[in-house]
């Protein structure tokens, strides 16, 4: 009886250790969602983006190729530039029957992914099989990455004031899950599909963070192979 109240103890605490840093940034991140207004940096024309797409798909236009007439002389920015973050946006008003604004769905999709980091680092520590405590650890510590606005993982390059690096969100997030899945499938032969999906909506978010990921996915194929070949 002793051990089993440790255990929900052990638990609870480790609950505690992830909640609490999405409660606390989940507050302090709130005006990004409450203040509707346009910020100053990049997220302006990631915004674009997302309203044109839909405009095409209104009009019954290809949404993966469509004349951006806003941005220098033109361009079909999506043929050359990764789309998934902002087609997810127009799905998902799409989903919810147009009644709640673009832009708000656009500032929502932004709110949760910070907000929701912790869970991300979460479920890829426990997938890459470390332990309760360490992948909790993990999490809670993953809110403090700072890089004195030098495009890094923290909330500078994401925020109102910040350089509005929305698709690098994504591809945060996307990395983490890539590489959890691809090492599940390396080290236990399982979860081939996961692996190919996370992967190529990480390329389709993030070409820099794919690339890193590729490299990464060596290291990982050359460690399986050590280990097989260390084996009895």
């Amino acid at each position: 009886m002793d051990q089993f109240e440790n255990q929900r103890w052990t638990r609870a605490i480790l609950a505690l250790l992830v909640v609490a840093p999405i409660v606390f940034n989940a507050i302090v991140l709130l005006p990004e969602l409450t203040v509707p207004v346009p910020t100053t940096n990049d997220s302006n024309a990631h915004f674009l983006m997302v309203r044109q797409a839909s405009a095409a798909l209104e009009q019954g236009a290809n949404p993966f190729d469509f004349w951006l007439p806003q941005l220098e002389l033109g361009f079909p920015q999506f043929l050359y530039y990764q789309h998934l973050p902002h087609l997810a946006v127009v799905a998902l008003h799409r989903l919810l029957l147009k009644q709640v604004g673009l832009f708000t769905l656009f500032n929502l999709v932004r709110y949760l992914l910070m907000v929701l980091f912790p869970v991300t680092v979460l479920w890829s520590m426990r997938t890459m099989g470390f332990s309760a405590i360490a992948a909790a650890i993990g999490a809670a510590c993953s809110s403090l990455f700072a890089s004195d606005f030098h495009y890094g993982f923290d909330f500078d390059s994401y925020i109102w004031i910040g350089f509005g690096m929305y698709t690098q969100l994504w591809g945060v997030h996307l990395f983490f899950i890539s590489i959890a899945c691809l090492q599940r499938l390396l080290t236990r032969g399982t979860g081939y599909l996961a692996a190919i999906v996370s992967t190529s909506a990480l390329a389709l978010s993030h070409l820099l963070y794919a690339y890193i990921m590729a490299g990464s996915a060596i290291v990982l194929f050359l460690l399986a192979l050590r280990r097989g070949s260390d084996a009895p």
